[in-house]
């Protein structure tokens, strides 16, 4: 399976599964989440090429990553939530807010990710670390293709 092919069914997989079986958006949030990083693990796992060596270092220090952006992801989620929650009564001091809380999220991203890419540095071989840092942006460019697609502009 091409990792496009992949890539597509992942997403597909995680909508029907997270609307067919959540009882609130919280359990689908949760359920997608689920799908998703098991597809991700997935799609790295077959990209890597990693050594038995490397992968024994690697997969303790990713699944630790992961669990770092999922936290810093929850920001996200709940600057999603609360455009939703005021979509209809946007002012102008919520949109600045919400302005600020996105390059928030961003800045808190990247920071997480420069400092594991230190760490992967020290347990795998720089063009290594460079498919990972490349996968990683491929992955999250779909999700974040998934994500505006959903979302409605401001209006006004």
């Amino acid at each position: 399976m091409s990792y496009k092919t992949l890539s597509c069914a992942l997403l597909l997989l995680a909508a029907t599964v997270s609307m067919a079986a959540a009882q609130t958006v919280d359990d689908a949030i949760e359920l997608t989440r689920t799908v998703i990083q098991a597809e991700r693990q997935a799609i790295t796992a077959a990209s890597m090429e990693l050594t038995d060596a490397e992968s024994s270092a690697f997969w303790p220090l990713y699944r630790e990553y992961r669990a770092e952006i999922a936290k810093v992801n929850d920001r996200l989620i709940n600057l999603i939530e609360g455009y939703a929650e005021s979509y209809d009564s946007m002012t102008e001091v919520r949109a600045r807010a919400m302005v600020n809380d996105f390059f928030a999220y961003e800045g808190k991203q990247l920071k997480v990710r420069q400092r594991y890419v230190k760490r992967f540095r020290k347990i795998l071989p720089e063009k290594k670390v460079a498919r990972f840092v490349q996968i990683e942006n491929k992955l999250d460019a779909v999700s974040d293709l998934t994500k505006a697609r959903g979302i409605p502009l401001v209006e006004g």
